[in-house]
């Protein structure tokens, strides 16, 4: 890939559009999620044919890269939709495999129709340079706030010298406890990777903290 810039996503572009551009997630050929507004972004980042192990549009369709008559990229027709089992374990190895690139830990899927909306979500939340229709809700100890993305969300909760009270929704309903990692045995307060894992709905409503990932490192 070229790595060039996509990230103009906003939270609104993990909602379906209908009549908007077609979006797309890249499954590469190192295991790598990826995602891209519209075809054209896409094939301008890619480079060769088998760069991508799998091209996913939001029904699961896949698809591959071919060459049109000019050995130029373009993308190539469905094989169906995806399997289920071979996705879900490509998106625990990615997210096993580098954690920091994906500290918005939604619990397990048991469909493909959840999972695909879940990467789908999760790409673009993580991308995302401002907020459209729908922003956050932080709520400190009964103090609300509505910062805009999840790198805002980082900003304020890094003021934090403790997590305990703090919970985070993100445009899209779902509940998160932050849970910093300490990345070294002394570290000062404050310090560590801010890691968001999703509360079961019975767990939210008695109060209960969220069990931990074991996709955490």
């Amino acid at each position: 890939m070229k790595r060039i810039d996509v990230n103009t996503g906003t939270a609104h572009d993990a909602e379906p559009s209908g009549a908007g551009a077609q979006d797309y997630v890249v499954v590469d050929d190192q295991g790598d999620f990826t995602y891209y507004p519209s075809e054209a972004t896409m094939l301008e980042d890619l480079e060769y044919v088998d760069e991508a192990a799998s091209i996913l549009d939001r029904a699961g369709n896949d698809f591959r890269l071919t060459f049109e008559k000019d050995r130029k990229l373009r993308l190539g027709s469905s094989f169906g939709r995806v399997e289920f089992t071979w996705l879900c374990q490509a998106w625990m190895n990615n997210r096993r495999r580098d954690p920091k690139a994906h500290r918005l830990l939604r619990l397990y899927p048991t469909t493909l129709d959840a999972l695909l909306a879940g990467i789908f979500e999760t790409l673009t939340l993580e991308i995302a340079i401002q907020a459209a229709n729908s922003t956050w809700v932080l709520d400190v100890g009964g103090e609300e706030m509505h910062p805009e993305t999840l790198k805002d969300v980082d900003r304020l909760l890094a003021g934090l010298d403790h997590l305990e009270l703090a919970t985070v929704r993100d445009p899209f309903g779902h509940d998160y406890r932050p849970i910093r990692h300490a990345t070294h045995p002394f570290r000062t307060l404050g310090a560590g990777v801010i890691y968001y894992v999703e509360i079961e709905p019975h767990r939210r409503e008695a109060g209960h903290r969220a069990d931990v990932s074991d996709s955490l490192p």
